[in-house]
């Protein structure tokens, strides 16, 4: 969140910044409108007469006081008028006002970007020097010269330079032997350390050298740096022999001349003292801890700076003799110092890493502290490229004290950003903290803790929303935006904090609201099951779901009326606008409004539950989830079938109190009657007598008796009473035992078979003749299904 904030800070900075420049051409925008602008048509003069009735009117005080009343009159009037066209909603008002400052804000902005890089004019005065003759051959004769001085004065540098390389060789090759002398010191590994932190990995910290080996250092150093400064010295001596000895006769041509070996001794100079401290070639001199190749780039970056700014300037106080315009040197001017700021920008996109790592530290820190060391890890760069390209923004509009007002601005937003960070950080630890599952909220409070953890994730988002918001106040106040007085006395200020306040108090009371109703949903449930009800229970859960539903329906009607009540939005016209849709929607659902009123009526009458084994549309299975409008059944064969409401006209319930298990007993037409009852009786009472099977058989069992005569056998019908959904199995185990039982009493099952019987003659007549043991037919009974 606050990575997001320090994002945007920037380009608001960089607008707030604009301010005075922007407002700078107002003034003058208005005095052209007011001079533009048509007169406002005069009124005529009044008359003696009129002038006469009007002295008259206000000598007499009853007429005089219904002067007043009727002024008063008119004043209130206009006055409400004034406040019902100025009294937009607060979103209208946010917008108008954004779009207005914003507006300003750019045009001022573009105004004077154009103004400050408007390369017209160089242009102009390249096509001048080029259509004068004179300076054309001024311009030529001083370039000329100049060649031959650069290049008179840089083979003396060349010659002296190759005179001092002994000397130079010799004091690197002590400095080496005095270093290895002294051991190794922390450019060993800096190499490694830099790859390491360019990777994304925390830089390895590097030994500290000794106060005394780096003293040790610092004369080799300077007697390195005097040696390099002896060429430069003999490139001026050089150039200055070379102009005074009447190479340049002119005037213009000395000036050129002098400007290019000023620029060219000064950037010689500023490099020589850089390699001073950095010196990428020479290690055992270098008197900065750093690596080798952290001093190359440096290096690298520092010449290509000098360079610019030596010769820039350089070339534009040349161009002012040849007659460059003062707004065009401006112009070249910043044109310069944007090619250095940009080079700046590049240096540290290029060294974020490596600052990050080091501004993390090898081993990260706990707590508010560590914090803020990540957070400035994160957001350092962001916070310095800001600050130099809005750096010669502003300067380059014309913002006064912009470096002062730039440095306020990124000191402040930085401060800012990293303690915002830091502070949500520790909040979301402390959160962390308070809802771990091994905290003592869990095991005093296990369902308010299972409760509150699921809203963990928004209590994050929500606390880093109002740390953003709150950082974003505190960075534009100090930044000199009163905005805290803006929200107290400006009515659009004072409608969105009271908006603001108004929306959070409302979702606040609706989180309340909800959880303290399903908490008092769910205590409730639980004292019907403590209090010996659980078919009570079990009810109430089943309607559990849509009371949440329709509970959270209400909450979510009222929280959305409230939030658009406070946003400005006319609620009235939103309910009849809501009503007429509604009553077209409820011509156009009455099949829903049909499921819900049926489901409603099936829930309040008890006849399904969660969980029943049921029979609806033709349907059966177990009952897995009641919604407002449907019912969601389980098949035995594992399908889900999802059915409305208004689909069910009957309804099969096998899961209420009690279930019978029919008993159907087929024995043979020889069997004794009465032995078979006695035998089933006595097997039933075993069964009941069984513990294992003993709760599940309620009562005792009802033989009705003989039913009918079967086609093979006698018929014998009855009953057992079992608990609701045991009638299944209950038969099943009893049908095991009456068959084993039959088996051992020797009772016939019977089951269909047909007898096959085959005449001899007409065998013979099919198959031949033979004798009459072969001849003789089978006779044998084929059991059919059995």
């Amino acid at each position: 969140m606050f990575r997001a904030l320090s994002l945007a800070l920037p380009i608001l900075a960089l607008l707030l910044g604009a301010i005075p420049a922007a407002s700078a051409a107002a003034p003058a925008s208005k005095a052209t409108a007011a001079a533009t602008s048509p007169a406002v048509k005069a009124a005529p003069p009044l008359t003696a007469t009129q002038i006469d009735t009007a002295i008259a009117t206000l000598r007499d005080a009853k007429q005089r006081a219904t002067l007043i009343a009727t002024l008063e009159a008119m004043k209130g009037g206009a006055t409400a008028a004034t406040t019902q066209q100025a009294a937009p909603g607060i979103g209208l008002g946010i917008a108008q006002t954004i779009e207005e400052w914003a507006e300003q804000t750019l045009q001022g902005i573009g105004r004077a970007l154009s103004d400050a890089t408007d390369i017209s004019l160089i242009w102009h005065w390249i096509e001048f020097v080029a259509t004068d003759a004179w300076l054309r051959h001024t311009v030529l004769q001083a370039t000329w010269r100049l060649a031959v001085v650069l290049a008179a004065a840089l083979c003396a540098e060349w010659v002296v330079r190759r005179a001092l390389r002994r000397p130079r060789t010799s004091l690197l090759r002590n400095a080496a032997r005095r270093r290895a002398a002294d051991g190794p010191g922390q450019e060993a590994d800096g190499a490694e350390g830099i790859a390491a932190a360019e990777a994304g990995e925390t830089e390895r910290s590097r030994r500290r050298q000794p106060l005394r080996r780096w003293l040790r250092r610092v004369p080799w150093a300077l007697g390195h740096f005097a040696l390099e400064l002896v060429p430069v010295i003999a490139f001026a001596l050089a150039g200055v022999a070379l102009v005074s000895g009447g190479i340049a006769d002119d005037r213009v041509s000395r000036l050129v001349i002098g400007a290019a070996l000023e620029a060219y001794v000064v950037s010689r100079f500023a490099m020589e003292c850089a390699r001073l401290l950095l010196n990428p070639r020479a290690p055992e001199i270098r008197l900065a801890g750093l690596g080798d190749d952290r001093a190359r780039w440096l290096t690298t970056w520092l010449r290509a700076i000098v360079g610019t700014v030596a010769f820039g300037y350089a070339a534009i106080a040349t161009g002012g003799l040849f007659g460059l315009y003062p707004a065009a040197s401006r112009v070249l001017v910043k044109i310069v110092s944007l090619a250095v700021h940009l080079m700046l920008a590049v240096m540290i996109l290029q060294a974020r890493r490596p600052v990050a790592a080091f501004i993390r530290g090898e081993t990260p820190s706990a707590g508010f502290t560590g914090a803020l060391r990540v957070g400035l890890a994160h957001t350092w760069h962001i916070l310095a490229l800001f600050y130099v390209i809005a750096l010669w923004v502003a300067w380059a509009i014309g913002v006064p004290h912009a470096f002062f007002i730039m440095l306020r601005i990124v000191v402040v937003l930085g401060l800012v950003a990293i303690i915002g960070r830091g502070v949500a950080a520790s909040l979301a630890s402390g959160l962390d903290s308070l809802f771990d599952e091994r905290g003592t909220l869990r095991s005093r409070h296990p369902d308010l803790h299972a409760r509150m953890r699921t809203y963990l994730p928004v209590l994050k988002l929500s606390t880093g929303c109002v740390i953003a918001a709150l950082g974003l106040l505190v960075t534009l106040q100090l930044w000199g935006v009163s905005v805290f007085a803006w929200f107290a006395g400006t009515t659009l200020g004072r409608q969105i904090a009271s908006a603001v306040v108004t929306i959070a108090a409302a979702i606040l009371i609706a989180l309340i609201v909800w959880e303290a109703a399903n908490a008092a949903l769910e205590a409730h449930a639980e004292r019907l099951i403590r209090q010996g009800r659980p078919g009570r229970a079990a009810r109430y859960r089943t309607l559990l779901p849509m009371l949440r539903s329709v509970l959270m329906g209400a909450i979510l009607v009222v929280v959305a009326l409230v939030v658009l009540g406070a946003v400005g939005v006319n609620i009235t016209l939103l309910l009849g606008g809501l009503s007429i849709f509604g009553l077209a929607v409820g011509f156009g659902s009455q099949k829903l409004v049909q499921d819900i009123i049926t489901g409603l009526f099936l829930l309040l009458e008890d006849a399904v539950q969660v969980g029943d084994w049921v029979t609806l549309a033709g349907i059966s299975g177990s009952v897995e989830k009641l919604s407002i409008r449907t019912i969601r059944l389980r098949a035995g064969d594992g399908s889900l079938n999802v059915i409305p409401f208004s689909a069910v006209s009957t309804v099969s319930n096998f899961s209420r109190e009690f279930s019978f298990a029919p008993i159907t007993v087929g024995v043979a037409y020889k069997e004794d009657i009465d032995r078979v009852f006695a035998v089933i009786r006595d097997e039933f009472t075993k069964m009941r007598a069984d513990p294992e099977w003993a709760p599940n058989i309620l009562g005792d069992i009802e033989l009705w008796g003989l039913d009918q005569f079967g086609a093979s056998s006698l018929d014998i019908v009855g009953r057992m009473r079992t608990p609701a959904g045991q009638q299944h199995a209950v038969r099943r185990e009893f049908n095991r035992r009456l068959k084993i039982r039959f088996d051992t009493e020797g009772i016939e099952i019977p089951f269909p078979y047909q007898r096959l019987t085959i005449d001899p003659e007409e065998f013979r007549a099919a198959f031949g003749s033979g004798t009459s043991g072969e001849a003789r037919p089978p006779h044998e009974t084929t059991p059919e299904n059995g």
